[in-house]
């Protein structure tokens, strides 16, 4: 990376997206904004994904004094498991997609 005040023929993000003029500079710029706040949105979906799984979580049942008269007792602990499968699946794809849109952006 090169930090230079020169931006005729600057390359952003791939050889094809080249700025030539102050219009096109100006789009550049605009489009680098618009990608920002993409990943800052994916972001703070995390954030609330986090939380609203976190509180899913707390309101399941979680070992065999919280199981009442209304809910099975040989699948108790069965669905603990699986969210917390899937919650570490959404987590991991949410993590993945930040990273390559962190990648990206740079």
């Amino acid at each position: 990376m090169l930090f230079t005040w020169d931006t005729t023929d600057l390359c952003i993000v791939f050889r094809q997206w080249r700025v030539s003029s102050t219009l096109s500079l100006i789009i550049s710029l605009l489009g680098v904004i618009i990608l920002t706040a993409g990943y800052e949105f994916v972001r703070e979906m995390s954030r609330r994904y986090e939380i609203s799984s976190a509180e899913h979580m707390n309101r399941l049942p979680n070992n065999d004094e919280d199981v009442r008269e209304h809910s099975s007792l040989l699948r108790s602990g069965k669905n603990v498991g699986d969210a917390e499968k899937k919650q570490k699946i959404v987590k991991g794809a949410l993590y993945a997609v930040q990273v390559f849109y962190s990648f990206f952006i740079m």
